[in-house]
């Protein structure tokens, strides 16, 4: 909810993803990361789509999936990775 007070934090390799991506797709991801934690409506953790065979949720931003978890502890949304639809759920060769 919105007073609640959670915040959000991009990794490093999140960090890496974004800044890969045209100035649009990244202002389009961080505004709805910020719509998330401030809605008044639902808590953070609900917007999350369990994956299979993974500790992370996903959140869908157009094309791009964003790899999550949230700490309820310190009501902290934490991006792991931002991967376009095609290579969200492929291994990573690196």
């Amino acid at each position: 909810m919105s007073d609640d007070g959670w915040t959000w934090e991009l990794s490093s390799t999140a960090e890496d993803d974004l800044d890969g991506l045209s100035p649009t797709d990244q202002d389009r991801i961080l505004d709805k990361l910020d719509e998330i934690v401030s809605s008044p409506w639902r808590d953070p953790p609900d917007y999350g789509e369990p994956l299979q065979n993974s500790p992370y949720k996903k959140i869908r931003v157009g094309e791009f999936r964003l790899s999550v978890s949230f700490r309820q502890d310190d009501r902290r949304l934490v991006v792991a990775r931002i991967k376009r639809r095609g290579g969200a759920y492929t291994a990573d060769d690196d």
